[in-house]
């Protein structure tokens, strides 16, 4: 009889930042941003890191915008999963295609029976 153990690393990181052609990207849960979501919060963060672009989660709802030329990506949740923030969640998660200063992003969200896709521009500046 062969045994299998599971052991849960607790060695990842709260925080990653990984740099994909001339953008430095950061990624977090998003739970360590106080209040959940919060643009000053994760500008914070995002000055903290460095970075150009943050990446984060947590609300499970899909938001994307600039501010203070930096680009800020909750992809939401693939499966509409249940926020005590917001009723009704939409399912979404994107696909970032990142060419020289560009990043195009590609935004899927299911509404009602379809699916909707966006495409979201952001020039490094």
């Amino acid at each position: 009889m062969v045994k299998y153990s599971v052991s849960l690393n607790s060695t990842y990181p709260e925080q990653k930042v990984i740099t994909v052609g001339q953008f430095r990207i950061g990624l977090i849960h998003g739970h360590q941003v106080v209040p959940w979501g919060d643009e000053e919060s994760l500008a914070l963060v995002q000055r903290q890191l460095d970075v150009d672009i943050l990446i984060s989660g947590h609300t499970h709802r899909f938001e994307a915008y600039e501010h203070e030329n930096k680009f800020y990506i909750n992809p939401g949740s693939a499966t509409g999963a249940y926020s005590p923030l917001f009723r009704n969640p939409t399912p979404s998660f994107v696909l970032m295609d990142i060419q020289s200063a560009t990043v195009v992003t590609y935004v899927y969200k299911l509404l009602g029976d379809e699916v909707k896709v966006e495409r979201i521009e952001y020039k490094k500046a």
